[in-house]
């Protein structure tokens, strides 16, 4: 997307090249009927060329700053003050030409910035209402009031025709640009939001496949064994586990169905209460993962949601697959958020952690992804999740989710 400075600065170079041009017709009929002094005018409408290439290049090469449009603004006001001295001063109507400087100034500024080029052109204006080199001729000393009213007032008419232009091709011009850039926007909102939805759905698709693994790898085993021992059919017990395992592998799906629909409507629960039964659910799914409550009853309302559940889910799976020993599990409020550490104690887990990348990961089953989709999920509600390794060896994850009331916390 191009930055709209850039399309004003080329717009500003257009507007230039007019304006040099009107003040080189000026000055040529100026010089026609025989008026005096113009050398320095001529010099300084000179610097004109070297500005106009400035502007030019500057708005199609480079990124521009809005410090880049100040010079630019003020430069050209000091341009202008110099031709206008040489010229009549305030006697000269092209002096209204301070007033679409302003316009451009006010329009793309920031409000300091707009302020200084306000403040330049009225000095600049009272400076030229008290000092200027008057026009005269060579035959005559100075011109009478007549002539100087009749050729201020046509001046007056020249230069409310330039700026009536100036107004109903820039401007326009400018809004349009930045229409365009509020459209541009407002796509690329629209496709992060997109994205946001991907990345949960891939959330929630990743966490219940995991979910589902141990149930049908428990229905794989018993299943290998009814068929090697085809004399043996299966007693009760297998029939019953069985039938447990399908229930969750289909309570998984259910899950994920209903999660897919409500997956970024945002409420509020009780830390503790979420916590417990994500660890009941985790149970179910990892029948050999332990824990230790190091502190984790804190009551404390945060952003609920499904995504938040298999976010939290993925990274108990991580933490007890990092090591063999049990997890440890803590919380605590630190800076209005509601911060749960999931340390894993094993020496060889912060080791394992350095050797594999974001997205790697040497689980058989795995695809070592799901550390980065439970922080994209995370940073969705205003929290974030932080892995490190600790000095003996082992390895914490600490999750920091916004409180929804800060002042209602209660140690249960």
């Amino acid at each position: 997307m191009r930055n709209n400075l850039n399309l004003l600065l080329q717009r500003l170079a257009l507007l230039r090249l007019s304006i040099a041009t009107i003040w080189l017709m000026f000055l040529v009929y100026l010089q026609y009927r025989g008026f005096a002094g113009l050398g320095i005018a001529w010099g300084l409408l000179a610097v004109y060329l070297p500005l106009l290439l400035v502007t030019g290049w500057q708005g199609v090469r480079s990124e521009v700053r809005d410090w880049h449009l100040l010079l630019h603004l003020a430069f050209e006001s000091q341009l202008l003050s110099g031709l206008l001295f040489f010229t009549g001063g305030a006697t000269n109507p092209f002096i209204s030409y301070f007033l679409v400087l302003l316009v451009v100034g006010a329009y793309s500024l920031p409000v300091s910035f707009s302020t200084l080029i306000a403040l330049l052109c009225i000095v600049d204006y009272s400076v030229l209402s008290e000092w200027y080199q008057p026009l005269h001729t060579n035959e005559f000393h100075g011109m009478t009031g007549s002539s100087l009213f009749d050729l201020h007032v046509a001046g007056m008419w020249l230069t409310f025709v330039i700026s009536a232009l100036i107004m109903i091709i820039f401007i326009p011009q400018l809004l349009r640009a930045q229409q365009n850039q509020q459209k541009e926007i407002q796509r690329l909102r629209e496709q992060q939001l997109k994205n946001e939805q991907l990345i949960g759905i891939a959330t929630l698709a990743a966490g219940t496949a995991h979910e589902m693994g141990t149930p049908l790898m428990t229905m794989q085993m018993l299943l290998d064994d009814a068929a090697h021992q085809p004399e043996h059919p299966m007693d009760h017990h297998d029939l019953h586990l069985l039938r447990e395992q399908v229930a969750l592998c289909r309570q998984s799906l259910q899950q994920l169905a209903n999660a897919g629909r409500s997956a970024h409507e945002e409420g509020q629960h009780k830390a503790f209460d979420w916590l417990a039964r994500l660890l009941h659910r985790w149970r179910l799914s990892q029948p050999n993962a332990l824990w230790e409550d190091k502190g984790i009853r804190l009551d404390a309302c945060i952003p609920s949601s499904p995504l938040l559940d298999q976010a939290l889910l993925n990274l108990l799976d991580n933490a007890a697959e990092a090591g063999n020993q049990p997890i440890e599990l803590s919380c605590e409020i630190s800076d209005g958020c509601w911060q749960m550490d999931i340390v894993q104690p094993d020496p060889s887990a912060a080791t394992r952690i350095k050797n594999e990348g974001l997205f790697s990961s040497r689980k058989e089953s795995g695809m070592g992804i799901g550390l980065y989709l439970s922080n994209a999920s995370v940073e969705q509600f205003g929290g974030s999740i932080h892995l490190s390794a600790r000095a003996d060896g082992g390895s914490v994850c600490r999750i920091r989710l916004p409180l929804k009331n800060p002042h209602k916390i209660n140690l249960i």
